[in-house]
């Protein structure tokens, strides 16, 4: 399918039958209040560990129940996706998705208090026979530090980029559909954070690397200021950044192969930069990709089971 052709397939009006659901729990809701449900479970399991277990109950409980709230009220209201009730619905994830990455940096060391950095370097050396991150060395310049840490924070701004413009496309079907996608991407991936803790190469072969990575602009005020923002959280298996960047370049080429063409080099160059820059082991990258491929194969049947619209984009 090209960028342009089928494009009115995607547009939905008031009216439209596949738009009724829109007002009630759709799947992406679903996905979200299932993993906010898991995470309300480790958290009872190790409450004898977490100081404030009641609090993190109780926020997972109002979450869910303005989740309820909100798609109750778009149903009730009955209004067109431009509308408030509309926008709220389709866009609240954009608030929740950060915000519980954030509690996963205190709870993750609580619910599984064990790391498991050395088992992935392991990994590493027993596939490879180096330390990636250390080997890369002999390739590291200030200049292409600067360029791979610039491409590693598009991921944060990849899925927003096609999302964006599927909604002033009026594509709201296809939005949706790309909309459980992504929460799916983002929650699975948490939940791989919380199975398997790691904090990363940077940290535990810090030794063994040579010197510190420096750039010529940018780099170290971008790194800093990560730090500062997501924390020291174990997110390293499976990679987020290579799982997420992959699904969105999938489904730009499914929908907008304009957007395709135009991520297609940030999002290699994104691959790199996560074990380039010392965020990620190989293992992490390749538990991504893979990630990625089982959602693309399992999105379309699971989103029908979950009440989604069977009327999405074929995929290509």
């Amino acid at each position: 399918m090209s960028t342009e052709s089928g494009a009115g397939e995607g547009i939905d009006t008031p009216a439209s039958p596949a738009h009724r659901p829109l007002g009630s729990l759709i799947p992406a809701d679903k996905i979200i209040i299932a993993y906010l449900a898991i995470v309300a479970g480790l958290v009872a399991l190790s409450a004898g560990r977490i100081r404030y277990w009641w609090a993190f109950l109780a926020a997972h409980a109002a979450a869910i129940a303005i989740i309820v709230l909100i798609a109750s009220y778009h149903r009730l209201a009955g209004s067109s996706p431009n509308s408030l009730p509309g926008l709220v619905h389709a866009w609240y994830a954009l608030l929740l998705v950060p915000l519980t990455y954030k509690e996963l940096t205190y709870l993750i060391p609580l619910v599984h208090p064990r790391d498991f950095d050395w088992e992935l370097a392991a990994i590493d050396h027993r596939m490879l026979g180096v330390h990636p991150t250390v080997w890369m060395e002999k390739l590291t310049s200030p200049l292409l530090t600067e360029i791979l840490q610039l491409s590693y924070i598009t991921y944060y701004f990849l899925p927003l980029l096609l999302g964006v413009t599927m909604w002033r496309k009026g594509w709201f079907r296809d939005f949706h559909f790309f909309l459980f996608v992504v929460v799916l991407g983002f929650y699975l991936s948490y939940l791989g954070y919380v199975a398997v803790p790691a904090i990363g190469p940077r940290f535990i072969l810090a030794d063994q690397h040579a010197a510190p990575l420096s750039g010529i602009w940018m780099f170290e005020r971008i790194r800093v200021s990560l730090d500062q923002a997501e924390g020291i959280t174990r997110d390293c298996f499976p990679s987020g950044h290579v799982e997420l960047s992959l699904l969105v370049l999938y489904y730009a080429r499914r929908y907008h192969r304009r957007i395709f063409w135009w991520i297609l080099p940030a999002v290699s160059l994104l691959i790199i930069s996560t074990v380039y820059l010392r965020y990620h082991y190989v293992i992490d990258v390749v538990a991504g990709a893979v990630l990625a491929g089982l959602i693309v194969a399992a999105a379309g049947p699971l989103y029908r089971l979950l009440g989604g619209s069977s009327n999405v984009r074929p995929q290509v």
